[in-house]
């Protein structure tokens, strides 16, 4: 089994986010050990500005290789959108994949439902920039994508991944314990 950060990042021309139309311009993935959160590997990060989305879309497919259920599981935050943009411009792009394979079969570490609970269960608000101390805000893409400064969209990235990683090293470390708590409070455990 490999374990890997995985995110994405999108450019959309309108306010409005649209899976069908918005750019994936950057495929982020890091080897990683989910059981501590530690980088095993180097910080990949396949940039359409320096090829094209459709050559990186192609590469990431071949490093995800959707049909194989275990050789990528990605860990990240909110990653039915990262699911869904890429569903929709890999068949944009020609590529078939199934939908099925992606969502239902493929295993996955998603953080987003923990950060909904440290929310008191709001979604409004549940960010990386308010539980992880992210720096930006993904808005900011498309103003430094459209000003071609791909300098901030990379140390966005980068800040992202690490600011990722901290909280989900503190996330495993920490919520087996919170689970014995509850298990021995419950009864379940002794």
């Amino acid at each position: 089994m490999a374990d890997y950060y995985f995110d994405i990042e999108t450019y959309s021309k309108t306010p409005s986010p649209s899976f069908n139309d918005d750019e994936i311009i950057a495929i982020t993935y890091q080897q990683i050990d989910s059981r501590t959160g530690q980088a095993k590997n180097k910080l990949n990060i396949l940039k359409s500005w320096e090829s094209s989305e459709a050559d990186i879309l192609q590469k990431f497919h071949t490093v995800l290789s959707p049909q194989e259920k275990w050789t990528f599981v990605p860990i990240g935050c909110n990653l039915s959108f990262d699911f869904t943009s890429l569903l929709y411009r890999w068949r944009k792009a020609g590529m078939q994949v199934n939908a099925k394979n992606l969502f239902a079969e493929h295993p996955y570490i998603d953080i987003q439902p923990v950060l909904i609970m440290f929310n008191k269960g709001s979604f409004s608000g549940c960010t990386l920039e308010k539980y992880a101390g992210k720096k930006w805000s993904g808005s900011k893409i498309a103003e430094w994508y459209t000003n071609k400064d791909y300098d901030a969209i990379q140390n966005y990235i980068e800040d992202e991944v690490a600011c990722f990683l901290k909280l989900y090293q503190f996330l495993v470390q920490k919520l087996p314990n919170v689970w014995i708590e509850y298990a021995k409070g419950a009864g379940i455990i002794v």
